[in-house]
């Protein structure tokens, strides 16, 4: 079979070319925003912690784990992955909908109400 014809050969090759796309942008974005228009601390009113986390270890720590192991992962699991979480927020999702649906089926039509006469 030629190397153009295969077809997991080519989604491979668009989805290459989509993240490469979205990652031009990415920087584009960020090399807009980086201009003179934005003050050094952003737009942190002053006294406010312009970073959250950025002090923490932990968090860098944390925050460094992540970026080795997606590095690591080829773009095809990364995108299953992606597909894989979701789906399972959309899980989520549904369970919430039902709990809350028979939550409010389980509502009380109303109580009775009795005046009583104040004399």
């Amino acid at each position: 079979m030629a190397e153009g014809t295969d077809p997991l050969e080519r989604l491979r090759a668009q989805v290459d070319a989509a993240h490469e796309a979205a990652q031009r942008v990415a920087e584009q974005a960020a090399a807009r925003t980086e201009g003179p228009d934005l003050p050094p601390g952003g737009f942190a009113a002053p006294g406010e912690q312009t970073g959250a986390g950025q002090d923490n270890p932990e968090v860098r720590a944390l925050v460094a784990l992540i970026e080795l192991v997606r590095d690591l992962v080829p773009a095809d699991v990364q995108q299953q992955l992606v597909e894989l979480i979701r789906e399972l927020l959309m899980l989520a999702r549904a369970l919430i909908d039902l709990i809350v649906s028979r939550l409010e089926r389980r509502r009380p039509a109303g109580a009775e109400v009795e005046d009583i006469p104040l004399t």
